[in-house]
């Protein structure tokens, strides 16, 4: 049984390339053929959980300034790690989301420029680049759906093989995306009051 996530509409690159054998590596194996950029991205958004948690529970208003020491060194990390990743993200895959969630990814593969669209069934390995978290996910995705839309096919994919901690990433990143959203929404409201 396939555990429940929400997922929300948005648009992230993704890099999609067909697995010609269609063998769908373990865990361990997915690890071991994983990008070196994408490995260390994890450690780093990892990291950051951790530190974000341990400074929530510490709340003094003493320690506002080492706070703001450590946000700007991890924004200095970020931008870093955000231009290592570009260097993965590979034209000839890339689409864009069309929907993302813990459980499943929609993307729009267009009417022209990457020949045939994928089948149900068909394994793709997949680069997800969450820009806004500068993280990206390596994992594999297996196609469930595909359907005709006005700019290209619509494309459906369940993940096949994804690790725990980045499932946890798709999470959060999805969350934080969410509350972005919510308040654009909110300040055009506000705008048009």
């Amino acid at each position: 049984m396939q555990e429940e996530f929400f997922s929300i509409v948005h648009s992230l690159p993704v890099n999609v390339i067909p697995v010609e054998n269609g063998h769908l590596p373990s865990l361990t194996e997915l690890e071991a053929e994983m990008p070196e950029p994408f490995r260390v991205a994890s450690a780093i958004s990892s990291i950051d959980l951790n530190t974000s948690r341990m400074i929530r529970h510490q709340g003094n208003d003493s320690l506002q300034d080492i706070i703001e020491i450590i946000n700007q060194q991890s924004r200095k990390i970020d931008l870093i790690m955000g231009y290592v990743l570009a260097a993965q993200d590979h034209a000839e895959h890339r689409f864009y989301t069309l929907r993302i969630g813990a459980g499943e990814l929609h993307y729009l593969f267009p009417h022209s420029g990457h020949g045939e669209p994928p089948k149900a069934g068909q394994l793709v390995r997949l680069k997800i680049f969450l820009r806004e978290e500068a993280a990206a996910i390596y994992c594999y995705g297996k196609v469930r759906e595909v359907t005709q839309g006005q700019h290209g096919h619509h494309v459906v994919l369940d993940y096949a093989q994804l690790r725990d901690e980045d499932r946890e990433l798709l999470v959060r990143a999805t969350l934080h995306i969410q509350s972005h959203q919510l308040k654009q929404r909110a300040a055009e409201r506000e705008r048009n009051l």
